[in-house]
Parts: C-alpha cells; structure tokens; sequence
C-alpha cells in the first residue's frame, strides 16, 4: 500500500469504480470527476493497493474556504485508518493552500462517518433537509475551522497590519 497522492486525469477510471462501490448512483460521474480534477482550485487524493485505488478524497479550496466533496474507501478496506489518512492529508492540502476552514456534507445516518468527522475536529453546522436521493435523506452540514493555515495575500495583509 502506497501513501496519500494526487490523483490525474489517468486515474478517473478508477475513481469511478471506487464512486460507484461506495456511493451507487449517487456517485461522481466521469464527466464531473475529470472537471473537478482539472478545476483550478480541485484537488483529488487517493491510496493505491498494487492497482486498486483503495480510498480518495475529492475537495475544492477557494481562500478562505475548503470544500470537501467526497471521502470514500472501499468497504472491504474499512477500519484500518485509510478514511483518517485521507482526510488529514485534505485538511494538510487546504491549509497549504491557505484555507481557514473546511465544509462537508454527510448523510445524518452515517455515523462512522460522522465519527471519523468529529474525532478530526468538525462540529455539526446545519442539516440539508432530504439533500440525498436513493434513498432521501438529510445531510448534516459540518465545519472544521483549520487553525494554520498558510499565509497567503489575506493572511500576508494582515499579518504586515497587526506589526505595522
């Protein structure tokens, strides 16, 4: 097993398997996943098995905020602290790129999930009334406010401000 890397257009294949064994239908489609790998503030992370990508982490950082849009590990991997790598590796990605907080949705049934969040530091924000389809269903809204994050042109500003 390799570490966190960034994942490429070459990789949308296997993103797509991964989207399809943990999200059904509700998964990206291969048109969404290349624009969100291409998007200029996209970012997608994965962990290899030999061939088999294992686990991703798909998320946008737009200074100040981060958006994570997926988080998903093949089932038969679960429980062995591959949904923790990746997000910390998320999390690392938007503070180097400046973030100060990061967003998530989450269906309000999937308490792992909720429990990996929480256990990162991500308090429930707000919940999305019937937000998920097949089968309909709330999300809970979390936030992370990401305590360093990089000093960028905001954070260069204030920074020269308060010495000033």
């Amino acid at each position: 097993m390799t570490g966190c890397v960034p994942l490429s257009l070459e990789d949308v294949p296997a993103l797509l398997v991964l989207e399809k064994s943990c999200f059904g239908t509700e998964g990206f489609s291969d048109a969404q996943l290349r624009q969100m790998i291409t998007a200029r503030y996209g970012l997608a992370l994965g962990i290899w098995e030999e061939e088999l990508l294992v686990g991703a982490a798909l998320l946008e950082v737009l200074v100040p905020e981060s958006e994570l849009h997926s988080l998903a590990v093949l089932p038969a991997q679960r429980r062995h602290g591959l949904g923790s790598i990746l997000l910390g590796a998320a999390l690392n990605e938007a503070r180097k790129r400046g973030a100060t907080q990061m967003f998530l949705e989450v269906r309000s049934s999937n308490q792992a999930a909720i429990s990996l969040y929480e256990g990162a530091g991500f308090m429930p924000l707000s919940v999305r009334r019937g937000y998920y389809s097949h089968p309909r269903e709330d999300a809970l809204v979390m936030r992370k406010r990401l305590a360093s994050a990089s000093p960028g042109p905001i954070g260069t500003e204030i920074n020269a401000a308060s010495r000033g």
